[in-house]
């Protein structure tokens, strides 16, 4: 065992019986201790910025890093001062081998994230780490602690396979890192431009003359990149952030709903129900996170938003030409 660390966690005090997964969602201080586990991790940073100390490496991590270490692995997180506390939350995933399929070729054998699993001395450095800087594995770890919390019937099958979907499209994502297309490109453009100007009143013209698309063309990348609608996927990510800020701050509900760009109250609480299942008040007040509703628009264009979200026929007219509501 490495020499700094000083503690040991082991599987068998967490896991529940018959399974091989562990999942937990913590706000990181100073009461842990450096420490390894008996069994692989995966953890993904959902809040605040910090450091993760890996054996005698410190490596700074913020919202959206993806970290899987090996068994033995000496780790700790830490928040970026004593003082901040409740600053940095992770979604931590504790696993033995036998939680993935032992029959196929996910991750393929020779690739990095194989090697992490199966031959960790074979990495260039103790760890396997990938930044998702779109958000896309948000919803995926969500949904994974929540179905491990809740222990609703089959939840068990669930988890194990929600674990193996993560670690397809990480192995995926690994490989569009080492050498993305150029229309990859400037998708990842685009979308980087929505994470920065949801909160605006930007439609899909702005962000198509933005990447240098038609409008069109940006359409059909954008779906097949994100699988949802332009609309729909500004409005998740207004929705997110205000149950962010729901959680995190004592603004009202109207100052939060200007905040992320809705001003017509009416609107904004119709769809927070329709995307948490609740009210806003109702959403500030529960313990757990709550996952928004998938879309089940079945429309293969971009620019028609998801007629249960249109009220008059107005809003229907704005919609076709890329307004977001």
């Amino acid at each position: 065992m490495n020499p700094v660390a000083m503690e040991v966690f082991k599987s068998e005090q967490r896991f529940r019986p018959g399974m091989n997964v562990f999942v937990n969602r913590a706000f990181e201080a100073f009461s842990i201790p450096q420490h390894t586990h008996d069994a692989i991790e995966i953890s993904y940073v959902t809040e605040g910025t910090g450091y993760q100390y890996i054996d005698d490496t410190v490596v700074p991590v913020k919202r959206g890093d993806i970290f899987l270490l090996p068994i033995g692995t000496s780790h700790v997180y830490r928040p970026t001062s004593p003082d901040k506390v409740r600053t940095l939350a992770i979604i931590n995933c504790v696993f033995r081998l036998e939680a993935l399929p032992s029959e196929g070729n996910m991750p393929p054998r020779g690739s990095e994230l194989h090697h992490a699993l199966y031959s960790p001395s074979k990495l260039k450095r103790p760890w396997f780490h990938y930044y998702d800087k779109d958000s896309k594995y948000t919803d995926l770890f969500h949904t994974l602690l929540s179905e491990y919390r809740l222990k609703l019937p089959g939840y068990e099958v669930v988890v194990q396979s929600m674990l193996t979907q993560i670690m397809a499209l990480l192995h995926r994502d690994t490989l569009s890192c080492v050498a993305p297309e150029k229309m990859n490109l400037k998708i990842q453009d685009a979308l980087h431009f929505i994470k920065h100007r949801f909160h605006e009143d930007i439609n899909l013209k702005q962000v198509a003359e933005h990447a240098f698309l038609s409008v069109s063309h940006l359409q059909r990348l954008f779906k097949q990149a994100t699988g949802t609608s332009f609309t729909c996927y500004v409005q998740n990510l207004r929705i997110q952030r205000c149950c962010e800020l729901l959680k995190s701050t004592s603004m009202t509900v109207q100052q939060i709903a200007g905040a992320i760009g809705y001003h017509d109250m009416k609107f904004f609480h119709t769809l927070f129900r329709q995307k948490t299942g609740m009210t806003p008040q109702e959403y500030r007040k529960n313990d757990n996170t709550i996952l928004l509703v998938e879309d089940k628009s079945e429309e293969d264009d971009d620019d028609i938003r998801d007629m249960k979200y249109s009220f008059q026929p107005y809003e229907i007219r704005k919609a076709s030409i890329g307004v977001v509501r």
